[in-house]
């Protein structure tokens, strides 16, 4: 028991890792692997996406899969209130659980927006703005996958037709990253892993790098 007046031990603060590419990239799978991997080492984990659950990731999730028409103002502008409670909401935030000593992985976060969100009307500059407000992660992973690759990945999983899934899309999305990347847009550590190989040897590339930057015991993942 501490004596009175004693310094509270606050616990170490967490990690905050991301996933991103395209879609058909594989993040959603490399994120679970990666929250999986942790946990067996006794890290404890917040696993979390964009789109959040919540009601303003549900006004996003809709406009992706077509069942409400936002003009691309508003759709940058959803995506970026529904990641300021995502960082900043006191009961499940990324802030909390990383204060808390939680570390957190997400599939998806500004990086994702840099990318989708472009347009001829949407500079990179007022995407990043409007974003101002987003932690910087400890560690950002894009997952390097061509958009042939994703095209036949998101044929062979799903018939829906969502908005950014045609070929077209995914070319301008892709070079969307490419250019975020090269520009310097990206705030924290990141880092490219190839990810068109099987998902266990993808998997074990994305736990190097994290074990490598964030200082984990190594091994398989």
């Amino acid at each position: 028991m501490a004596r009175p007046g004693a310094p509270v031990s606050r616990p170490a603060r967490g990690r905050f890792v991301v996933l991103e590419g395209l879609d058909g990239a594989g993040t959603t799978t490399q994120a679970q692997r990666l929250a999986d991997a942790l946990r067996a080492r006794g890290v404890e984990v917040e696993l979390t996406h964009e789109p959040t659950s919540g009601p303003l990731g549900a006004v996003a999730r809709q406009a992706i899969e077509g069942r409400l028409a936002l003009d691309p103002v508003a759709l940058a502008l959803a995506f970026a209130a529904d990641r300021a409670d995502h960082v900043a909401n006191p009961v499940n935030g990324i802030a909390a659980h990383l204060a808390a000593g939680r570390w957190v992985v997400s599939d998806r976060y500004v990086l994702s927006s840099l990318a989708y969100n472009r347009s001829d009307a949407l500079t990179r500059e007022w995407i990043a703005q409007i974003n101002a407000h987003a932690l910087a992660p400890d560690l950002t992973i894009f997952l390097d996958v061509d958009p042939e690759t994703c095209l036949a990945r998101i044929a062979g999983r799903s018939a829906a037709d969502e908005l950014f899934h045609s070929r077209e899309r995914l070319v301008a999305v892709d070079r969307g990253y490419r250019e975020a990347i090269a520009g310097g847009l990206v705030r924290g550590q990141l880092a490219v892993v190839p990810g068109a190989a099987a998902v266990e040897q993808v998997a074990r590339e994305v736990w190097e790098v994290v074990a490598g930057t964030l200082g984990l015991p190594a091994g398989a993942a």
